[in-house]
């Protein structure tokens, strides 16, 4: 039995012990590495996917574009 400041605990006593080897496992672990650049890599992807079918959709439209032709036609 040992006795300190912050109160009494038994050598071997598990809840203690698993307390203390979790907080060193806490402590010693690497710092984790930031999510952030994946969020960015996510919305940078998005923007250039919206993009592309946008100029698609402009290039469509534009003027003297060959209509597109439609269903039973042959394309001129």
């Amino acid at each position: 039995m040992n006795m300190n400041d912050s109160g009494v605990h038994f050598d071997g006593d598990p809840a203690t012990d698993s307390a203390r080897r979790h907080m060193e496992r806490v402590l010693k672990a690497p710092e984790s590495a930031p999510r952030w650049p994946w969020v960015l890599a996510a919305l940078g992807s998005g923007g250039v996917w919206l993009l592309w079918r946008g100029g698609r959709a402009a290039a469509r439209t534009k003027k003297g574009a060959a209509p597109e032709p439609k269903a039973g036609e042959t394309p001129k």
